[in-house]
């Protein structure tokens, strides 16, 4: 009985929960089917709502893990095997009925709960058909339960905060385009600041006001990071305007205006999973010794665990 009643509460959740019917009635049909890693993380830096909603994802199918296998007698891969057609029906079904959407992350993140749940009550062999039983089951579960999150959590976080080496965008080879940098790294004035580059700067010698080249990344680097000014005549009653787009595999990520202020300014945005990536460098007026220039423009690169993830996703694409 608590079984079934647990089980209505759960798919209640799952298809009526959280106002899904009037938030999803009108869209398409969504899926996700990338494994993006063990949505299992620490709280910290994180939205709440959607940190709680990912632990629930974990907790709330440990259950299942320890009554079904109380009820009906089955080995771990028969129990595991049959949950996951079971989840992987009801994301189905979820998408199909624009209730919800499929995703592969959480029929890794169930069955992961799931999993917990057999073990705890495999563990315990005495009293299990009694409440002291029970109660030796439950306190397992917590303590497996909090051993996954922290082993979990922290492989996460590793990938999340943990960065790699830092290289100059001028060292990786031009894919397409053409763009000059730099040997010298001349100190030159923006505005009314002295700029001495210290690694890298984007040459006033390029052939226009307005250039476009590409990086091949194949999906190894975390972030972009540099600085970014106009050079040429400093007048305030100018209209030119001066933008520097980011393009990456095909959709524009981020991007520059800069008015008639020369001072300064930096930037810094994700990469991760980034295959290509287009730098449009665009410049108004007839006046060419206004110039957007770049400097110590530089690339990190992703972990060694982020690079095994990647290598991994792209077997399956």
């Amino acid at each position: 009985m608590l079984l079934g009643l647990y089980t209505i509460l759960t798919l209640f959740f799952l298809f009526l929960g959280f106002n899904r019917s009037s938030l999803n009635g009108e869209q398409g049909l969504r899926y996700y089917l990338t494994f993006e890693g063990i949505p299992l993380h620490f709280p910290m830096g994180r939205d709440f709502q959607i940190w709680f909603f990912d632990l629930g994802n974990f907790l709330a199918f440990i259950p299942f893990g320890i009554v079904i296998p109380l009820l009906y007698r089955c080995n771990f891969t028969r129990f595991i095997c049959l949950f996951m057609l079971s989840i992987t029906v009801i994301e189905l079904i979820q998408m199909f009925s624009r209730l919800g959407a499929f995703d592969i992350n959480d029929i890794i993140i169930n069955t992961l709960g799931a999993a917990v749940g057999y073990w705890s009550q495999h563990i315990v062999k005495l009293y299990r058909g009694t409440f002291k039983g029970m109660i030796r089951i439950v306190i397992t579960a917590i303590v497996i339960s909090s051993g996954m999150f922290l082993v979990v959590g922290s492989i996460n976080y590793y990938f999340d905060h943990v960065d790699g080496e830092v290289v100059a965008l001028n060292a990786l080879p031009i894919k397409d385009g053409a763009v000059q940098w730099d040997e010298s790294l001349t100190a030159f004035t923006a505005g009314t600041t002295m700029v001495e580059p210290q690694i890298n700067l984007y040459s006033q010698e390029n052939n226009s006001k307005n250039n476009e080249f590409s990086y091949l990344l194949n999906g190894n680097y975390a972030k972009l990071e540099g600085y970014v000014a106009i050079t040429g005549p400093d007048d305030p009653v100018s209209n030119e305007r001066n933008e520097i787009c980011f393009i990456a595999d095909g959709s524009e990520i981020y991007s520059i205006s800069l008015g008639e202020e020369h001072q300064p300014d930096s930037f810094q945005f994700s990469l991760k999973g980034v295959t290509e990536l287009t730098i449009k460098l665009l410049g108004e007026g007839s006046n060419m010794n206004t110039n957007v220039v770049m400097w110590d423009v530089t690339l990190t690169e992703v972990n060694t665990g982020q690079r095994i993830i990647n290598m991994i996703t792209n077997l399956f694409r």
